[in-house]
């Protein structure tokens, strides 16, 4: 009878310890989240709106101006991951979306891993209106750490061309008017425009290379699932 008990005692005691140990092991499995991340395949990835090249396009020298005023060139592209969005501050839909995506997606990773060498960066196809102050207060609204970029007309297009990004010029890069088709210019008609552009989120990798791409609509969710997965699998 008590050698019952005792057997009794002790595989109650065992089923605690097992108890406690499965729960230490799926909160420390949650707080490592994307030390654990699995790969997918190219197919899976295509499904969630993300496309990996096979070999990631190597970029030509740019340089540009960051919404502190600091050059920024293809060496700030390099030892860590950038996520670039083309697009402009008085954008009425597209950017800010995508931007809030973003930032959702940015907050949400690990601290200590991912988000630690993981850059967000707009640049902007409005160098006209998107000055640098006017730039830094439209990133701050989305997240403090992100990066705005401007400069040249020209410099902005080669970048965009390199990245295989569309975009209609802004008004003052198009073809000339014909100066004898009106009586009058409205100039602040002439300042309310809207300019069309790829909504594509283009990824860089820490060699600087062009990555591959998440498609405009993807969501924060599906975004974090596959920059994971994509990352596990570098």
């Amino acid at each position: 009878m008590e050698k019952n008990i005792k057997i009794t005692v002790i595989t109650c005691l065992l089923a605690v310890v097992l108890v406690l140990v499965l729960t230490y092991l799926r909160i420390t499995g949650d707080q490592t989240g994307s030390a654990t991340a699995v790969t997918l395949t190219a197919e899976e990835l295509r499904e969630l709106g993300a496309v990996v090249y096979e070999k990631p396009v190597v970029l030509q020298p740019f340089s540009l101006t960051d919404h502190r005023g600091q050059v920024f060139s293809q060496n700030n592209l390099t030892g860590g991951w950038s996520l670039i969005f083309f697009g402009f501050t008085s954008c009425p839909d597209i950017c800010p979306l995508t931007l809030a995506e973003l930032s959702q997606f940015y907050k949400n990773l690990p601290v200590d891993t991912l988000a630690r060498d993981t850059k967000v960066i707009m640049v902007s196809v409005d160098p006209d209106r998107d000055t640098t102050e006017k730039l830094a207060e439209y990133m701050a609204t989305f997240h403090e750490d992100f990066v705005g970029l401007n400069g040249p007309y020209a410099d902005v297009a080669a970048l965009a061309k390199q990245l295989f990004i569309a975009h209609s010029p802004p008004p003052s890069q198009a073809s000339p008017q014909n100066e004898h088709a009106g009586h009058g210019v409205d100039v602040a008609a002439e300042d309310d425009y809207v300019i069309d552009h790829s909504g594509n989120i283009l990824m860089i990798n820490p060699e600087g290379r062009y990555h591959g791409f998440f498609d405009a609509a993807i969501q924060d969710r599906e975004l974090t699932q596959a920059y994971e997965a994509i990352r596990a699998a570098y």
